[in-house]
């Protein structure tokens, strides 16, 4: 199959400058921040911070310096109302929010605003209790799985205007990766194979709960997996990385020393020092190995690195801080 090395790999800088940008470190009002994701027309879907907590996402437009709030903050009622996971969708910037009442129960709320502008919405509310909600929109439809820290949940469509509705047959399934769920049994990876309760990767299967499809990843022959999104995998065969679609397609090797922790060779459960990021379209896998970091773009097989460290998954890679700029990498802008 097709090869390339770790040590051919090359700056991020030298294989992909056209796709860098530069913003502010700050925004004007002095929060700090991190990229969700590009909106386009030079607005970015924005997390701000400071030393004392996190904020509602902003829209921020790097042209003109302007920030535009999504949401607000009660001014009273609650004793916590804290972001906890922002989604961009295919029309909707949606964000859920941890909301203790004062006095009273915690619950989960969703909300939603239009990508090119509008007021945000509640769409639904989950609980009362601690749980982890995720959140998918296709079409103009709403999912959202809610997933309690016992594993008990499901994932429910949210009509407009109505009470959130259990998809059917969904109990134990979380959304994963936009529309696509996961149930739990199944949520493993190589580096937890040394729990018992761990499922094989053929039992790993995607659901999509908007379209019913599903895909169960495909395993090569001499490859063990490490994990996989609805679209690749990425597994490891004696001293090399596979990836290859999740249907078997395309497999593409990368060599190298660094890909292989030390003692994988005699050890079977042992962590495997290897962790794995995925962008939107399948087209590039993010590996963290002990090494640096890698890009591997597997249109063209090539590998770009940044040894001093990146962070971030989808399709922003932030790259660091010189010059008192945030510098990213945008993955959309490569051609």
């Amino acid at each position: 199959m097709p090869t390339v090395a770790l040590s051919l790999s090359k700056p991020y800088r030298d294989l992909w400058p056209d796709a860098f940008v530069a913003l502010p470190l700050r925004l004007p009002d002095g929060r700090r921040y991190s990229v969700e994701a590009e909106l386009g027309t030079d607005e970015y879907l924005l997390r701000p911070w400071d030393d004392q907590r996190s904020y509602l996402p902003v829209v921020f437009n790097a042209r003109t310096g302007v920030t535009r709030e999504l949401g607000t903050v009660p001014a009273s009622g609650f004793t916590v109302y804290d972001p906890d996971g922002t989604y961009l969708t295919e029309h909707y910037i949606t964000w859920v929010v941890t909301a203790q009442e004062t006095g009273g129960a915690t619950y989960h709320e969703v909300w939603s605003a239009p990508r090119d502008g509008g007021a945000a919405v509640r769409r639904a509310r989950f609980g009362p209790g601690d749980m982890t909600v995720s959140v998918a929109e296709v079409g103009g439809v709403f999912y959202a799985s809610a997933e309690s820290f016992t594993g008990d949940g499901a994932v429910y469509r949210i009509p407009d205007g109505g009470e959130p509705q259990k998809v059917a047959g969904s109990d134990g399934y979380v959304l994963q990766y936009g529309a696509w769920a996961v149930h739990r049994s199944a949520r493993t990876t190589e580096s937890k194979v040394e729990d018992p309760a761990a499922v094989p990767v053929e039992k790993l299967q995607f659901w999509n709960v908007a379209t019913g499809e599903r895909r169960t990843p495909r395993t090569l022959t001499g490859v063990t997996v490490i994990d996989c999104n609805p679209l690749v995998c990425v597994g490891r065969a004696g001293g090399s990385l596979v990836s290859y679609g999740i249907d078997g397609s395309r497999p593409l090797r990368t060599t190298g020393d660094a890909v292989d922790p030390v003692g994988a060779e005699t050890c079977d459960s042992c962590l495997p020092g290897i962790n794995v990021f995925y962008d939107s379209k399948g087209r590039f896998i993010q590996l963290r190995l002990k090494s640096g970091v890698y890009l591997w773009d597997r249109n063209t097989n090539t590998l770009g690195t940044q040894q001093d460290g990146s962070s971030g998954d989808g399709d922003v890679i932030d790259v660091g801080q010189p010059g008192g700029k945030q510098h990213l990498l945008l993955l959309n802008r490569i051609r």
